[in-house]
């Protein structure tokens, strides 16, 4: 039983961070901050903890006081508004730099894009793996290996995600990208945010 429990959370961990939302966003604002990818993976590996800190809380919270004073679908219609905010102040940048060339270079400071992104993932737990939290309830090993195997898997396939797309991002060295930049990542986090919201009905 416990086997089938750690596979399980395995593959639900993995499958929801294929969610765009859990690491296109990372990319996508990593690049229009210029960051290294070295950084831009520290905050992923980061924001995958907290996610994860998150959820376990979270099923904890539900074995203390029963999930009926929980509601999921707020956190998640919170995460999509994040996403959309972060992405409305992008495009906001853009349209400053197309009518002034001197704020070419104009960027989010580096606490609200770091905040932003962790407020994303933080506020958007892993559902799927809470049902397994609570099942193990009755084993605090249990707990803790469930937990321990949803924070690998997290920032492992986070981490994978975010450093290939990244890689492959750096090799387009094209001009419309450059001066595009933050409509496109503007446009992404919105439609990401969008969809989270849309998920959610």
């Amino acid at each position: 039983m416990s086997f089938v429990t750690l596979f399980s959370t395995f593959t639900v961990a993995l499958l929801h961070t294929l969610i765009p939302s859990h690491w296109l966003c990372f990319v996508a604002v990593g690049k229009a901050q210029q960051w290294r990818l070295r950084k831009t993976l520290a905050v992923s590996a980061a924001a995958g903890a907290l996610h994860v800190a998150t959820t376990v809380a979270l099923g904890i919270a539900i074995i203390l006081v029963g999930r009926r004073f929980l509601d999921g679908e707020r956190l998640e219609k919170a995460s999509g508004a994040i996403l959309i905010g972060l992405g409305a102040f992008y495009l906001i940048l853009h349209a400053l730099r197309a009518g002034h060339h001197h704020v070419r270079d104009a960027a989010i400071p580096h606490k609200v894009a770091v905040l932003s992104l962790m407020l994303t993932v933080a506020v958007s737990p892993c559902s799927g793996a809470i049902p397994f939290l609570v099942a193990a309830a009755g084993s605090s090993k249990m707990v803790a290996m469930v937990a321990a195997v949803l924070l690998v898997t997290t920032i492992g396939n986070m981490l994978l995600l975010v450093g290939l797309t990244s890689l492959g991002i750096e090799k387009l060295k094209f001009d419309f990208i450059e001066k595009y930049e933050k409509l496109l990542v503007g446009g992404v986090l919105c439609l990401l945010g969008t969809a989270v919201l849309l998920a959610g009905h």
